[in-house]
């Protein structure tokens, strides 16, 4: 069994919480957050895109019990005062959704725990960027400060790389549509963003990408052939990458959709990518596990050498799963390992 620090209890870690709350392969050992301990329970409780919490979940002397387990929380001046080893962590999933330095993830080595999985696009190089599909042959045991990239990586990676391999790419550029969140504001309000301090229940707010840059590092025969923007609009979840190709070879919607349709099947691709052949929307996707579900009826090309099309996913809950596929996977190493006499 693996036991998992939750630092950073907002949108990602609730995710993780009930992804992982149930599992007897992976137990939460403590969960570290400044808010409030009553309203981070109550948060978890009820949740307006997930819903209410399927079991019962109390709070008392410190600690959060859902399910009949117990659970540290650690909250204020404590939460970074980090006590991983006395807490008895293995890995911490760091789900604050902030890039951090190295340095910054070192302190949770420092702490006590034998690896940090951040779940945002990293500061520093880590020892690993992992997009599902493509990283999968890179994973070792001796990785200690990993980064899972960015929900858009792992949408829009898959179709760059099945598109590439098919029809060859000369240029890509991509818009990620975001529905909005906790970085938004609801009122127009002063900030160092100034975009980002509209109300984003009453605008579509464009905003920098830091996805190009990681899919140069998983996708290098593409470096400097990509580029891409973010937008985020008036939903409260839900996400599309919407993708525009120039290829070598010629392309039809026919043949962009069936190299598609084949390669979700496979077992590369099969838990990342979905095929979708229904008219779905933005709301449809909500706590889907994949991290791309290809919208067929939306392809289209231009002149036979243009494609254009679109991807959808669930930001949160898709993306805290590949966090969880990448804690199993370190695991069945330390496993494979611990197996091999001396």
């Amino acid at each position: 069994m693996t036991s998992v620090g939750l630092f950073g209890f907002g949108r990602i870690g609730r995710n993780l919480f009930r992804i992982l709350h149930g599992r007897e392969d992976v137990r939460i050992a403590a969960i570290a957050d400044p808010a409030e301990p009553a309203a981070l329970e109550y948060l978890v409780r009820f949740d307006t895109v997930l819903g209410r919490f399927p079991d019962l979940v109390t709070l008392r002397d410190g600690n959060l019990y859902a399910a009949g387990r117990q659970i540290p929380l650690r909250t204020g001046a404590q939460a970074n005062a980090l006590a991983w080893k006395e807490l008895g962590v293995h890995t911490v999933l760091e789900a604050t959704s902030r890039s951090r330095r190295r340095s910054e993830l070192q302190a949770h080595l420092d702490a006590g725990a034998r690896r940090v999985i951040s779940l945002a696009p990293p500061g520093d190089p880590p020892d690993l960027l992992a997009v599902p599909g493509l990283t999968d042959g890179r994973v070792n045991e001796g990785q200690r400060i990993v980064s899972n990239a960015s929900s858009t990586v792992h949408a829009v990676a898959p179709i760059l790389k099945i598109l590439s391999e098919a029809f060859g790419i000369r240029r890509a550029i991509f818009t990620t549509i975001h529905s909005y969140t906790s970085q938004h504001r609801l009122a127009d309000v002063p900030a160092e963003d100034k975009r980002r301090g509209r109300a984003a229940a009453e605008n579509i707010i464009p905003q920098e990408s830091r996805s190009p840059v990681m899919l140069a590092e998983v996708l290098p025969e593409l470096s400097g052939r990509v580029t891409g923007y973010a937008m985020n609009v008036p939903v409260a979840n839900g996400s599309v990458v919407d993708l525009v190709c120039w290829h070598d070879r010629k392309v039809s919607p026919e043949a962009i959709n069936e190299v598609v349709r084949t390669a979700a099947a496979s077992d590369r691709w099969s838990r990342i990518l979905q095929y979708e052949d229904d008219p779905i929307v933005s709301s449809d996707v909500t706590k889907s596990s994949f991290s791309s579900i290809f919208d067929s009826l939306a392809t289209m090309t231009l002149a036979d050498r243009v494609s254009k099309t679109l991807s959808w996913y669930d930001s949160g809950y898709g993306y805290a799963h590949r966090a969880v596929d990448l804690l199993g996977r370190y695991a069945a190493l330390e496993r494979a390992g611990a197996e091999i006499p001396a």
